[in-house]
């Protein structure tokens, strides 16, 4: 019995009709319906706002003229089938589901339900600034002529657009040429990323009054937690954020638009709702959050994209509250990761922690650079260099290593390929990720590549303590010489282990923008550096298998480790002690007596081996 909620839709569980649910489903040359490749070619920036009143089906048809033939056409029609393939399966799978697994699915669900809720933090007023198109606003500061005429701002790739643009259709990541076919009279600036972060940081300098640890997640938007603001000056927090978005455009010229909600999720959706130059406030209320997301389109909520809202709509599965109604059969359908993400979505649940984002823990560390098509193996060497040393700077910046490399390469024909392997020791120089790369990008020869990127992952903070030192601290061993240990001292046991039995997630980003490397070759370029631009801040997602050259890894590590037997007698059974108690060695990884005298002196002894010195010393040069 799922939890009893008054803003809850009624449950429905019953499998679709494979015929009526492939409404959504079919790819075809319709420019009606979110499942044709019409739609696909639209890309992920029609939910910006300004676009509600635009005829989407003329400007799609514009689109898919405009790139017709193109590789880049025939690469997202493949794609376009194949998830269209999935689909149908999708909903094959759904109509074979039994009444009896839908009962049993109900009850799972019900429990996660009420393990979720208990997890609802109301206390919290969390706050989403957006900057109202950001770059263009604020070229109009130095433009006013352009304030009432449609311009945007880009390179070959419009980063952004003003909202008189936006009323024709035209939109971010839209290609330039694309654009202008779509409104003759559009103007566009070149980027001035100086003078958009000078302004970026005058309105970080507000926002620090009102949260000195708010998260700027990008030069235009960034969460708040507010609570202890409104508390010490005793003011409701709507007039608060009223009072913030004023001193910001009288300090700087622009305008800013708010969600206020009880958490980070509720508050960014709402952000979104009163654009431009508006606030929207969620109260920190169960019933009030749940009737906020119930009828929200699956589109709307952060973190669904095109994919996901295909097989959402095929599953008939149109807004927030559709995923309570249709919760048991999706969960048969979906990944437990899935299905807690959409439950949580329906619940309006969300992170109250707000902090700066570099006290985030980061994933990866990846650098890639865009061009025009090449296959000359001299040419590829030369931009995985310069992809190479991009990323090293980036490495030593944040003080990181990575004990995982990854390879991604875009072709002509504009398919991704993404390799990935384990690391011999945690790199973080421009010599070796090119040595490395180098190796994996050979195996796919002959290529021909529009984009080369290198990543990391599995990160090593070098300004950290290692586990080792931990380790010993922990056994209160007060000893000078341990104390003279660099801080970067590392538990070389672990990170062999975390470095072979780790599962690879090695992660891409996702195709944004590219229609701007169409059709004219002469704009290829400028649009590879336009894009690289827009999507510095995407998240990844694709992943490969490498698990046959991971176990011979593996073995060949086990082969390093492992200590003459001669060497580990002391350390059990050579004082004849009982080896019941065992714990593993820190250093070495062998089993050892969890008797503090036996586990020093194998401790002692590890520490005296000049091999495990020198491989720490190398590490972290």
């Amino acid at each position: 019995m799922l939890v009893s909620d008054p803003a809850s839709p009624q449950r429905e569980n019953i499998s679709p009709n494979p015929e009526s649910s492939l409404k959504h489903s079919e790819s075809g040359t319709s420019a009606e319906g979110p499942g044709t490749l019409h739609h696909r070619l639209l890309g992920p920036s029609i939910q910006k706002s300004g676009q509600d009143g635009v005829n989407q089906a003329v400007v799609s048809e514009i689109i898919y003229q405009a790139s017709e033939g193109s590789k880049y056409f025939e690469h997202q029609k493949r794609k376009e089938k194949d998830l269209t393939k999935k689909v149908k399966s999708i909903v094959k799978q759904a109509a074979n589901v039994s009444n009896q697994e839908l009962a049993a699915a109900e009850v799972r669900v019900g429990a996660l339900i009420r393990q979720y809720e208990a997890t609802r933090d109301l206390t919290q007023t969390i706050v989403h600034v957006d900057c109202d198109a950001f770059y263009a606003s604020v070229e109009e500061l130095d433009h006013p002529e352009l304030k009432s005429k449609p311009f945007a701002v880009g390179k070959g790739v419009l980063c952004t657009c003003n909202y008189v643009a936006r009323k024709f259709g035209v939109r971010s990541a839209m290609a330039e040429f694309v654009a202008k076919k779509i409104c003759p009279e559009l103007t566009v600036l070149r980027l001035n990323f100086p003078k958009y972060i000078e302004k970026s940081n005058a309105i970080r300098m507000i926002l620090s009054e009102y949260d000195p640890r708010h998260c700027a997640m990008t030069l235009d938007e960034a969460y708040l937690n507010i609570t202890e603001y409104c508390a010490n000056v005793n003011k409701d927090r709507e007039e608060v954020v009223s009072d913030m978005r004023r001193r910001i455009f009288e300090t700087t010229g622009l305008t800013v638009s708010a969600g206020i909600g009880p958490n980070s999720r509720v508050a960014k959706i709402a952000s979104n709702v009163n654009k431009p130059d508006g606030q929207c406030a969620i109260a920190n209320d169960r019933e009030a959050v749940m009737e906020f997301m119930c009828n929200l389109p699956v589109r709307k909520i952060t973190g669904i994209g095109y994919v996901l809202e295909r097989q959402l709509l095929a599953l008939d599965v149109n807004s927030c509250g559709d995923i309570y109604r249709k919760s048991a059969l999706l969960y048969q359908i979906f990944t437990d990761t899935t299905m807690t993400f959409l439950l949580n979505c329906y619940l309006g649940l969300g992170s109250t922690e707000v902090k700066p984002i570099d006290q985030y823990e980061r994933k990866s560390v990846g650098c890639e650079r865009s061009f025009r098509a090449i296959s000359d193996m001299a040419q590829m060497k030369q931009k995985l260099q310069h992809v190479a040393e991009d990323l090293e700077k980036d490495c030593k910046r944040l003080n990181l290593a990575g004990r995982k490399l990854g390879l991604k390469l875009k072709k002509a024909t504009f398919e991704q390929i993404s390799r990935q392997r384990p690391m011999p020791r945690p790199i973080n120089t421009a010599s070796d990720f090119y040595r490395y790369g180098l190796q994996m990008l050979e195996k796919e020869l002959p290529i021909t590549v529009r984009l080369i990127g290198l990543r990391v992952t599995d990160l090593v903070n070098l300004s950290h303590e290692g586990p080792m030192k931990t380790f010993l601290k922990g056994q209160r061993r007060h000893n000078d010489r341990l104390e003279d240990e660099p801080s970067t001292s590392m538990n070389i046991h672990s990170e062999f282990k975390e470095l072979f039995d780790g599962s690879p997630d090695m992660h891409d980003d996702e195709e944004v923008g590219e229609l701007a490397m169409i059709i004219q070759g002469s704009q290829e370029e400028d649009a590879g550096d336009a894009i690289d631009d827009y999507r510095s801040s995407s998240k990844a997602s694709a992943a490969r298998d490498i698990k046959n050259e991971e176990e011979l890894q593996q073995h060949t590590a086990n082969a390093l480790m492992a200590a003459p037997e001669s060497e580990s007698l002391p350390l059990s059974t050579a004082s004849g002690e009982s080896s019941s108690a065992l714990v593993s060695c820190p250093i070495c990884g062998n089993q050892v007596s969890a008797d503090d005298q036996a586990l020093n002196h194998h401790v002692d002894w590890c520490l005296s081996r000049g091999a495990i010195r020198e491989a720490v010393k190398e590490t972290f040069n």
